[in-house]
């Protein structure tokens, strides 16, 4: 830890309780860890919270660079840590859980958390447990979270909130806290340095042009991609062949790309097109494999066939064989292996197998066989490999294939996703996250503010918009 850092964080121990509002790529998180390093250092321990389970990575790493003693941190989502504390003390949070999180609660958790931060006997615990508390991406924090957070900071009144009003992209979820009127009067502003610290190496006229750009994205006012020249910026006018023609050109294939869409459809749709070189990166809860598995035949059925090449179909290149003719003996439980479709030999016979042994287990075993089909290509690895895993879990279990789903998906959350090189996402998915290159394949879909800042600031390296009209009118989505 340089000089400069080591005061700066510090400064932030000494004016605890406040906030830092730091803007995207300028060494927030670095220096959250460099905070929780030092109190480390003076033998005090830190409670950390963040958003998304990619937040709670890249903490744990600069941590672990710092060589912070996992003793003395406890570093977690703020609905992971929602849920310890309600799943704990259940009957004072007045919520039920189950064993593995429904992250479609979390709300019921915060709240039932907040009960159980706020008694006089969690406080006194939570006083002798941290001495400090460090709260990430604070701009995404919502009412609920906001007071869940005040009910801990009562027990740890040393509290440092983190954040950037310009990447507040949550909204979805719920009214946020307004930094003005719900940050700023219980933690008061800390001013820090603000330096372009992830383009250093990689293209610093880049990361200037990114702060130098902010009081630009206004809502109501136009921004015109064409009147920005700098090293890494690149318009392409839209057309049929462009997102494949952008996405394909990246050959360096030690760099990584991400290609960002809006819709969740859109974002799959991209990834065929794009041959299964590019992989889609499914939200933390899973919606579209929980759409699918909830669609699962029961063990025995004859129709997990049928089921098991539509959701093929939907996750793998190259299976246009499996026309509306052969889907539909499928469900009417004919077999299909005598059909004439080139390269699909094997997937055939592997759904005549399934007819013949209609088990969880033989389904696994056709889903394997269809993956190694040579000419086939995933493009949904994710969903894929996640939903096989589940359907398995409850072969063995009798568990439902949701609660199954569940479990596998609460790993990710606490192990983190698969690293790829080439990623079709939302914009949404990757914030914290860095890549080399950025595409943005619809500018015309890319008009809220926020939305664009995150976007822009996920690149190290270049960043390419396609889009019908080189200028857009910004908003508030």
């Amino acid at each position: 830890m340089d000089d400069a850092l080591e005061a700066t964080a510090g400064a932030a121990l000494v004016a605890a309780p406040c906030s830092v509002e730091m803007p995207a790529g300028t060494g927030k998180t670095h220096l959250l860890a460099a905070a929780a390093a030092e109190a480390a250092h003076q033998g005090d321990r830190s409670l950390i919270l963040t958003h998304t389970n990619a937040g709670v990575d890249a903490i744990r790493k600069r941590l672990k660079r710092f060589r912070v003693p996992p003793a003395m941190v406890h570093v977690d989502t703020i609905t992971s840590w929602a849920f310890s504390l309600v799943r704990a003390y259940s009957r004072i949070a007045g919520v039920t859980v189950p064993d593995a999180p429904d992250w479609s609660s979390s709300d019921a958790y915060v709240q039932g958390a907040t009960l159980v931060a706020g008694s006089r006997a969690i406080l006194r615990v939570n006083a002798l447990s941290f001495d400090y508390m460090f709260v990430d991406e604070y701009q995404d924090c919502t009412l609920d979270q906001h007071d869940f957070v005040l009910a801990l900071a009562r027990a740890v009144p040393r509290t440092v909130i983190f954040g950037d009003r310009m990447q507040a992209i949550f909204g979805f979820a719920g009214p946020l806290a307004d930094w003005d009127t719900h940050v700023l009067p219980g933690f008061p502003a800390l001013a820090v340095d603000h330096q372009p610290h992830r383009w250093l190496g990689h293209n610093p006229a880049l990361g200037q042009w990114l702060m130098d750009i902010r009081p630009l994205l206004v809502a109501g006012q136009q921004f015109d991609f064409t009147a920005h020249s700098v090293e890494g910026l690149e318009w392409v006018s839209a057309s049929p062949t462009a997102v494949a023609g952008v996405a394909h050109g990246f050959r360096d294939f030690d760099e990584t790309v991400v290609l960002l869409d809006k819709w969740p459809n859109d974002v799959a749709a991209h990834a065929s097109r794009l041959g299964g070189t590019y992989s889609v990166m499914e939200d933390i809860q899973g919606n579209f494999m929980r759409r699918e598995l909830g669609g699962l035949p029961k063990n025995g059925d004859q129709a997990l066939a049928r089921w098991l090449a539509g959701f093929a179909k939907q996750c793998i290149v190259g299976l246009a064989g499996l026309d509306a003719a052969l889907l539909s003996r499928l469900g009417r439980n004919l077999t299909v292996g005598h059909l004439s479709r080139a390269g699909l030999e094997d997937t055939l016979r592997g759904l005549d197998d399934l007819l013949a042994n209609p088990t969880y287990d033989q389904l696994g075993r056709t889903a394997r066989t269809i993956q190694m089909t040579s000419g086939l290509s995933v493009y949904r690895w994710e969903a894929w490999k996640d939903s096989l895993e589940a359907i398995a879990m409850t072969a063995e279990s009798g568990a439902d294939p949701l609660d199954s789903l569940a479990h596998v998906r609460d790993r990710l959350r606490r192990r983190g996703r698969a690293s790829h090189a080439r990623v079709a996402s939302r914009t949404l998915l990757v914030k914290g996250l860095e890549y080399d290159h950025v595409i943005i394949a619809d500018a015309g879909r890319m008009t809220d503010r926020r939305n664009l800042y995150v976007a822009f600031t996920r690149a190290r390296k270049s960043i390419t918009v396609i889009g019908r009209s080189s200028t857009i009118t910004l908003r508030d989505d």
